[in-house]
């Protein structure tokens, strides 16, 4: 039995053509959503000071102390990200 030149029915490449070529560097993913320097700090804000609260609570100190202390610490870390947190535009 002979060999059958694939080249020549075309189903060499069927599924991946030598045409077809990815060029990875040209890709880019789009930008993200603008977020309001705001909205970003009080997320820092919440999701830190249930942090102090639930961490008050593994280790043993009371209920009301602890949420106290997460609720004094995610307003202290809010002021502080709000405050301080936000890039300083460049220059292009």
């Amino acid at each position: 039995m002979g060999e059958v030149d694939k080249s020549a029915t075309g189903s060499v490449n069927f599924f991946w053509s030598e045409s077809v070529r990815l060029d990875f560097a040209s890709m880019h993913l789009p930008r993200p959503p603008a977020i309001s320097h705001g909205v970003t700090s009080f997320l820092w804000a919440l999701f830190l000071g249930l942090f102090i609260w639930i961490g008050g609570q593994a280790v043993g100190i009371a209920a009301g102390i602890s949420f106290i202390a997460g609720a004094a610490g995610g307003f202290l870390i809010f002021l502080y990200v709000r405050i301080y947190g936000e890039d300083e535009p460049r220059r292009p």
